[in-house]
């Protein structure tokens, strides 16, 4: 017990001591002159200088030992941080590709309910059909789909889009698919009846009795393209109503044949109308509802009331 009290006292006195001595060595440090200041250096900065000096290599030398780990370290935390930018990158181009292709679907449903919300209870229709290739020259206008005789569909029937617009007729057909001239091809022809628009709605599933009706003041011709390619109706009376913005609907009649197409498939509306005292028909311009370039999928109608077969 008694060692364990010395020791204890010893330790103190110890304590005391260096704690006297370093508020001496303190007090005599900040009195010594300030060497940075152009004063005489005391011993105690003398000793600190050296220190330095001695010491300056060594530092040197550890500086240059950890730099590379520095440097490597630094590497490794740009390679996550770059990682991590990478992939939440990739993740965004994945979602973005995902709306891309939920909008692309979407828009290809509407298409499709269009085409079957457009048919109409007195057509009998083929199934829906592919455009497969557009085909001819530059003075024709034809397309390819992936239907055929296996189909039940045959040459000379009309081919339509969306709500009952006419798109054109087959012409060549094998078993899986057939040749389509479209209504802007030089070769086409159809017989139309100008409506007013109060007439006349291309989305009704009826044919209204102003497209069949006889005897009404309403422009009728043949509907064709003429050399210069422009879409137009010929030999329409110059008396009868041809106005801007009327629409252009099918007849059922080309000239002294009857049912060629069904009455009241839509095909576009007039873009203009002239008169010249000089011509005995008026100079009608139409605007084609269809643009042959927007083409996907379509329809034959394969037999409809009232066809003569």
């Amino acid at each position: 017990m008694g060692r364990r009290k010395s020791s204890a006292a010893s330790g103190l006195a110890a304590l005391f001591i260096l704690c006297v001595a370093s508020l001496a060595l303190f007090t005599v440090y900040v009195k010594e002159g300030d060497c940075g200041r152009g004063g005489e250096c005391g011993p105690l900065h003398t000793v600190q200088l050296g220190a330095a000096e001695v010491l300056m290599p060594v530092r040197s030398l550890v500086a240059a030992v950890f730099e590379p780990v520095r440097e490597t370290a630094e590497r490794v935390r740009n390679a996550f941080d770059n990682g991590e930018e990478e992939r939440l990158r990739n993740r965004l181009q994945e979602t973005e590709a995902l709306a891309a292709q939920a909008s692309r679907l979407e828009r290809e449903n509407a298409r499709l309910r269009e085409l079957l919300e457009g048919e109409r209870y007195s057509y009998e229709y083929g199934p829906l059909a592919r455009v497969v290739a557009p085909v001819g020259d530059q003075f024709t206008e034809r397309i390819v789909i992936n239907v055929g005789t296996e189909d039940g569909v045959e040459p000379n029937k009309p081919v339509v889009i969306g709500e009952n617009t006419l798109v054109g007729r087959t012409t060549e057909v094998s078993r899986h698919t057939a040749q389509v001239m479209l209504v802007t091809d030089q070769i086409f022809k159809a017989g139309v009846r100008i409506i007013p628009p109060a007439k006349f709605d291309p989305a009704s599933g009826e044919v209204e009795p102003a497209v069949v009706a006889e005897d009404v003041p309403y422009g009728q011709g043949l509907l064709e393209t003429n050399l210069e390619g422009y879409l137009g109706v010929s030999y329409v009376n110059m008396g009868a109503r041809a106005e801007e913005g009327d629409y252009v609907v099918t007849s059922g009649r080309a000239g002294d044949k009857e049912l060629l197409f069904p009455p009241g498939l839509y095909v576009g509306t007039v873009e203009s109308s002239s008169s010249q005292d000089t011509n005995q028909f008026k100079t009608i311009v139409v605007d084609p509802a269809l643009n042959p370039d927007d083409l996907e999928e379509v329809r034959v109608i394969v037999d409809w009331a009232g066809r003569e077969g």
